[in-house]
């Protein structure tokens, strides 16, 4: 998979870009608003990119100077323009700039994709990381949702192949996922790198992050409601677009809350792990949560349903949980308060306080499931415009809040 960068001063053109980005293939897209010459103001982020659009309405409008030193200083990057005067002349000025194909707009959708395709064979031969991304996701509160998202980065950190793991706490009430795994305090949240999101590079994101070990990272989230609804949706899909391709997995705990930010990582998520009890009330829960992410075109293929507290108690619950989702547990996690609440108040992985527990073999066995399995199972949601912005346009759709 390539990472692409999508720019443009329109904003309708760049959901229109994305939607044909989906359509030609398995790729990863980050829009930016504005010109090329924004990204001269963050460091080494676009090293993160393999391929970066530039949309404009001239040759003049691309800024090809700007381009000309981005493609300089980023050798592997490649460049595309889309303009609508794709004339001869044009075409030799672009090149010279360090623009590998230029195409006219409105696009055609076949040029577009073997375009892409071209970038996509460059881009293989320099060893890119297949980014994996996961959401962690419940209907109710105190489902355990921090706890398991937090364990399983560090339970797949830990395995043998030294996988480089990132959680992003985008949980938006209580944002504790790094205090689960770690005793150290964030030096930054979220909040605060998506407010300085102008001068992001990969040493200044770096100093921002837990490192719990050298391969598993947490980015802490807010913590704090009011903070957590300031985040912008374009700053978030930014530091994603940056951060991600440093990482074999990034996980995302995104609580129990659905908006704009919990919309855009999921869109972002090769799989959902949907956590949830065996309860009555997580059932009729549950299958909210289910409605809602089938009514904006995820695929029930890409949920995964994890059981959590699990006891012999709960084997009607979990009969009628799963006959009404319509799948099986993926991961049953067994009930176990004493265990986890001792790992919880030490402020260490439930592998360190107790590995030897029920709760730390099925977390274990989770995260080595997920390294295991394939890939995205095909996503057949459309692309382009938002999921929130589908969601809010659907007649009689669910309305987003938390659940």
């Amino acid at each position: 998979m390539i990472n692409i960068l999508a720019l443009s001063e329109d904003g309708k053109r760049l959901a229109q870009i994305a939607h044909l980005t989906g359509e030609c293939g398995d790729y990863r897209i980050t829009r930016a608003s504005g010109r090329p010459s924004l990204l001269g103001e963050r460091g080494d982020s676009l090293d993160a990119f393999d391929v970066l659009i530039v949309d404009a309405v001239s040759l003049q409008d691309a800024q090809p100077a700007v381009v000309e030193a981005l493609h300089r200083a980023h050798g592997r990057l490649t460049c595309i323009l889309l303009v609508p005067d794709a004339s001869p002349d044009t075409l030799i000025a672009a090149m010279r700039a360090g623009f590998r194909d230029v195409l006219n707009w409105p696009l055609d959708p076949r040029q577009f994709g073997d375009a892409l395709q071209r970038a996509q064979a460059q881009s293989l031969q320099g060893g890119r990381r297949d980014t994996r991304i996961l959401s962690f996701i419940s209907s109710k509160g105190g489902a355990g949702t921090s706890f398991i998202a937090a364990n399983v980065a560090h339970a797949i950190a830990s395995l043998a192949q030294k996988k480089r793991v990132l959680l992003i706490d985008l949980n938006q009430q209580f944002a504790d996922a790094a205090f689960l795994v770690s005793d150290q305090t964030p030096p930054s949240t979220l909040p605060q790198i998506c407010a300085q999101i102008e001068r992001m590079d990969a040493a200044f994101f770096d100093t921002s992050l837990v490192h719990v070990t050298d391969s598993f990272h947490i980015l802490a989230g807010a913590g704090d409601p009011v903070k957590a609804a300031e985040i912008k949706e374009e700053r978030l899909e930014w530091l994603l677009g940056v951060a991600a391709p440093h990482y074999d997995f990034v996980l995302f705990d995104l609580g129990q809350t659905l908006n704009r930010l919990s919309m855009l990582a999921l869109d972002r998520s090769d799989h959902i792990h949907i956590v949830l009890q065996a309860s009555m009330a997580h059932v009729r829960a549950g299958r909210r949560l289910q409605e809602i992410l089938c009514s904006v075109g995820f695929a029930q293929e890409q949920m995964r349903l994890i059981l959590n507290r699990y006891s012999r108690h709960g084997e009607r619950p979990r009969a009628a949980l799963e006959s009404v989702l319509g799948m099986s547990a993926y991961q049953v996690i067994p009930e176990d308060a004493d265990t986890v609440a001792d790992a919880m108040n030490q402020g260490l992985p439930v592998s360190k306080t107790a590995r030897g527990s029920g709760v730390a073999r099925s977390l274990q066995a989770l995260a080595e499931n997920v390294v295991a399995g394939t890939a995205t199972p095909g996503r057949g949601r459309a692309k382009g415009e938002s999921l929130f912005g589908r969601l809010l346009g659907r007649q009689n759709a669910p309305k987003l809040e938390t659940l």
